[in-house]
């Protein structure tokens, strides 16, 4: 098989894991950065750490590589539209112009009514590829009381039922 037709196939096999849709944001002193994310698991609870991954080329790395925290915003079923706005509507700080987003210490920004905020330190990073994984020692977490998270399979939205 060859390269092309492997990573085609890995790129199928992935769409068919359902995940939670995230919007991770970070500060890096003089902008705020946010991009949509699936590739996001909890690494430990004894430390609290996540771990994130990041396409080398998206803004929101260079933020990352030059050790500035970050927020996992894990979105609500009726959050889509901040999704696509994170993911490929918007570019730049104009990503924050929908959506209830404040500020934390470090000028992190979270939105107000995600499913779940999890405010991180930089703790550790590792290059792989077109990636980097940044593992984030959590620091903070403020969650929703009901529980309906933005799933996405197969290229598509869904809430899972209630």
């Amino acid at each position: 098989m060859t390269t092309e037709k492997l990573k085609e196939h890995m790129k199928q096999a992935m769409g068919r894991l359902g995940a939670s849709v995230t919007v991770i944001t970070s500060h890096d002193g003089t902008q705020k950065y946010a991009m949509t994310a699936t590739a996001v698991t909890s690494l430990s609870l004894d430390p609290p750490a996540l771990l994130i991954c990041v396409n080398r080329d998206n803004g929101l790395h260079h933020a990352l590589s030059d050790g500035a925290g970050f927020c996992v915003n894990i979105l609500y079923k009726d959050q889509q539209d901040i999704s696509d706005t994170c993911a490929w509507k918007e570019k730049g700080e104009e990503r924050f112009n929908i959506g209830d987003w404040q500020s934390s210490e470090g000028n992190i920004p979270y939105l107000m009514n995600a499913q779940a905020s999890i405010f991180c330190d930089l703790d550790d990073t590792h290059v792989y590829g077109s990636h980097s994984i940044f593992i984030g020692k959590v620091k903070k977490v403020i969650t929703r009381e009901d529980i309906a998270p933005l799933m996405f399979v197969g290229g598509n939205y869904f809430a899972p039922p209630e």
